[in-house]
């Protein structure tokens, strides 16, 4: 779906609430065509900083601890290794997987650049790098750079200096940075393997002392203000002044692309640039109150995104994007929406995530009916990687159950029916038989969505050709 077409279906609705407004409330809250224009211009604005606002709040509140404390949270410029999986109440990043560990990075290269080490190994492995706008600048893993070791010179926008030959040099266009890798882990006992043979061998410090052997990580400062917080809530509530603010003073060291200038010099007629002011005094009093309402609506735009996919991408009630994930150009509004739903999206070659908030026959998902998801022996999932299926709630975030089991998928111990074919059971109970196919859901009358994972997809997938199964409905 080309970024003009969300534009309009932006402008449209906003146009549609300033004529309800109209209509309901007396002509006193009329607003002009103009005036409809600069709100979906700030709502243009909005949208464009989502990214940068998230990983700005995601650096603030995930590094924000004294050392790698074991879960993913590290120093800014240090590695934060994750040493088991995620389980209910987890909310550092939504929707996190349960196939991997997580080694992620925290990057803020304003400070200078980082040397990183990346040590051999036989797993499959993913370490994408991405800028402030979400957008991946480097896929290094098994895919791109094989098992072989790395050693990495990661630097900003207005480094210039001189580069040791042997170092592969990976400039980013932005300050802020965000390096989210993952390894390939069954179980938490068999990730006890990996944290001796890869974590433990990750080097990550300041490229001016990659050869000083005495060289010691610093301790990370606690900022009482970000602690228990959830870096999307505090996004997410901000009042559309704070907001538009922070954004822009983001801007000045996470510059926008040269593809980017229309739209930028457009939003400059309501103040938006790097530095810039933003004021809502500009406005009548009629548009200061549309433009207070512009953080709803997107979260709301979001939320209809997410329940009606557009037609092309639907494949049996599953929103399947196989292209543009991880490389936006100009489409604003997916990347904000792909940063709201799944933020630190890979490349679709890399992986791609079929999400899910509705049956095969449209209705959603409810913790009150039992499911099931059948792959016929010949309809497996094709990935050179693996794939998984992951229960979430409507936020994002992993649905607690009795059993502590939040996914299953090709690397787990599932049984497969006696013709090769696969069943998964998504109900609250425990099923009758094949509990080993059982992905609990939320309590009765609680909605859910599902994500589905496809590491490394074959071609298949990412031409279209493999269509996902739809989940059916059983009660």
């Amino acid at each position: 779906m080309k970024n003009i077409r969300f534009s309009t279906i932006i402008f449209l609705i906003f146009f549609a609430s300033c004529q309800s407004e109209k209509n309901n409330n007396s002509d006193r809250n009329k607003i002009s065509k103009d005036d409809s224009i600069k709100v979906a211009l700030v709502t243009q604005a909005y949208i464009y900083g989502y990214p940068m606002m998230t990983m700005d709040y995601t650096h603030k509140i995930s590094s924000n601890v004294v050392s790698d404390n074991g879960m993913g949270k590290g120093p800014i410029n240090q590695w934060g290794n994750m040493h088991e999986f995620p389980k209910a109440g987890f909310t550092e990043v939504v929707r996190p997987n349960l196939d991997t560990y997580y080694s992620v990075i925290y990057a803020d290269l304003g400070k200078g650049p980082l040397y990183l080490h990346i040590p051999a190994t036989e797993r499959y492995y993913l370490m994408p790098i991405l800028n402030a706008h979400g957008d991946v600048i480097k896929s290094i893993g098994s895919r791109t750079t094989g098992q072989s070791e790395m050693n990495i010179a990661l630097v900003g926008p207005k480094f210039d200096d001189d580069i040791d030959d042997d170092l592969m040099v990976i400039k980013s266009t932005t300050n802020l940075n965000w390096l989210l890798g993952r390894v390939a882990v069954k179980n938490n006992e068999d990730g006890k393997v990996e944290i001796a043979n890869f974590q433990s061998k990750l080097i990550a410090r300041p490229l001016s002392e990659r050869n000083n052997e005495n060289y010691k990580q610093p301790q990370g400062i606690i900022n009482p203000d970000y602690l228990g917080k959830v870096p999307m809530d505090e996004v997410d509530n901000k009042d559309i002044t704070s907001y538009l603010n922070e954004v822009m003073t983001l801007m000045l060291n996470n510059p926008g692309y040269i593809t980017d200038e229309p739209l930028l010099k457009k939003l400059k007629t309501i103040g938006f640039e790097p530095g810039g002011n933003f004021q809502l005094d500009q406005f009548n009093s009629q548009t200061q109150e549309m433009v207070k309402k512009v953080p709803a609506i997107v979260q709301g735009l979001f939320s209809k995104m997410t329940a009606n996919p557009p037609s092309e991408n639907l494949q049996n009630g599953w929103n399947v994007i196989t292209s543009g994930l991880g490389e936006y150009g100009t489409e604003y509004f997916l990347r904000a929406y792909v940063t709201k739903i799944g933020y630190g999206a890979n490349q679709s070659v890399d992986a791609i995530y079929p999400n899910s908030a509705v049956d095969s026959d449209g209705n959603n998902y409810n913790g009150s009916n039992k499911y099931i998801l059948h792959f016929e022996a010949d309809h497996m999932p094709p990935v050179n990687g693996f794939w998984s299926l992951t229960m979430y709630d409507k936020k994002g975030f992993l649905v607690d159950n009795s059993i502590d089991r939040y996914n299953l998928g090709g690397m787990k111990d599932l049984t497969y029916n006696e013709d090769g074919s696969l069943d998964i059971y998504i109900q609250t109970e425990k099923p009758e038989k094949f509990s080993s196919n059982w992905l609990p859901s939320p309590q009765a009358g609680e909605e859910f969505e599902l994500t589905f994972r496809m590491y490394y997809p074959k071609k298949e997938v990412l031409d279209r050709a493999y269509i996902m199964p739809g989940v059916k409905r059983l009660n």
